[in-house]
């Protein structure tokens, strides 16, 4: 097995190669506002990305139109990436779900270029309706965490915070 800071470097390469994509997707999905549940536009965008990239995706997963899910790995332990996409009413992606997106999407790929490799599992859960909808819960009653070990996700803040 590769070395952390191998390992740490790679993925960041991998966010690196992707930045212009991964800035388009952010770009995109604010110049759309889409309310809960019906994220068509956002949801389509990330799927077709992901799709491209080689993961196996499952679109409209746990019942919910615009929820997806994308897998890539092996068995062993697994990670998720949450993406979230949905606007408000009235001030669209004020709250930043386009940037959750999109960090979640580059952290997803990233993640899964190296998985097979580290003898683990990459899924990235596409979660409709934050604002007010409760879609990470819906999924979550559904199954989206089964066989899941860690979830992660981002969210910006009012505040710079250092990295970990």
């Amino acid at each position: 097995m590769p070395a952390t800071d191998e390992i740490k470097e790679r993925i960041e390469a991998e966010v690196d190669r992707r930045a212009d994509v991964l800035l388009d997707v952010s770009r995109r999905i604010h110049a759309r506002p889409e309310l809960a549940f019906a994220e068509h536009t956002a949801h389509d965008l990330l799927t077709n990305v992901l799709e491209a990239e080689g993961l196996a995706v499952e679109r409209g997963a746990y019942d919910l139109d615009t929820a997806f899910v994308a897998r890539a790995g092996s068995d062993g332990p697994t990670v998720a990436v949450c993406c979230e996409y949905d606007a408000l009413p009235g001030i669209g992606h004020a709250c930043g779900h386009n940037v959750i997106a999109a960090a979640g999407l580059g952290a997803g790929l990233a993640a899964a270029a190296v998985a097979n490799e580290l003898g683990g599992r990459v899924v990235v859960l596409g979660t409709p309706a934050e604002e007010g909808g409760g879609g990470k819960q819906i999924m979550i009653d559904r199954g989206a965490l089964d066989g899941v070990d860690a979830a992660m996700m981002v969210h910006p803040a009012g505040v710079d915070l250092r990295s970990m």
